[in-house]
Parts: C-alpha cells; sequence; structure tokens
C-alpha cells in the first residue's frame, strides 16, 4: 500500500523558479505558491518527497507518482490511498 498527498505552502518572495499562482486551499490570494507531494509506505512512513509548481492541480502530480514507484522502488502492484478526485478510474486510464 502506498499512501499519498498533495499540500501546497505559499511564499512571500519571489526568487524561486516553481513558485506560480495556483489554488490555495488555506485561501491566501494573491500569493505565489508551491506544491509537495509527499509518498509513504503503509505505516506511514515517508518514502518520497517531490516539489511541484504552484500552479499544477493535485491531480496532475499523481502520474509522476506512479511512475516513481514502478521504476524507483521496483513495486509493479501497489493499492493507493490519496484524495478524491485525485485518484479516479478515468485517471488511471489517462496515465
Amino acid at each position: 500500500m502506498v499512501l499519498y498527498d498533495v499540500s501546497s505552502t505559499y511564499l512571500e518572495g519571489k526568487a524561486c523558479p516553481l513558485a506560480k499562482y495556483g489554488y490555495n486551499g488555506e485561501k491566501k490570494g494573491g500569493k505565489i505558491q508551491i506544491l509537495f507531494g509527499l509518498l509513504c509506505n503503509n505505516k506511514g512512513c515517508p518514502i518520497a518527497v517531490e516539489v511541484f509548481e504552484g500552479n499544477r492541480s493535485d491531480r496532475k502530480t499523481f502520474t509522476n507518482q506512479i511512475d516513481k514507484v514502478s521504476s524507483r522502488f521496483g513495486i509493479k502492484r501497489v493499492v493507493w490511498v490519496g484524495d478524491r478526485g485525485m485518484i479516479t478510474q478515468a485517471r488511471f486510464r489517462e496515465d
């Protein structure tokens, strides 16, 4: 089993090349942000983290994680747990 979640954090500066305007769950309108995706094992221990541009949707980060679990960790069969809308049958067909 692999647990996956995406979160965002807003930034005050302008120097980060990944910082973009995007949907912010903290309601920090007008702020640039970055997203980060966290993969954990079945015990909740982090196994990988990846940072994304702030204007990318949560579900658009998922494809990277499918590839990562397969190539980096050699896992061929996995159970994914994630937010609604991020992991759907349509998403698997697309990816």
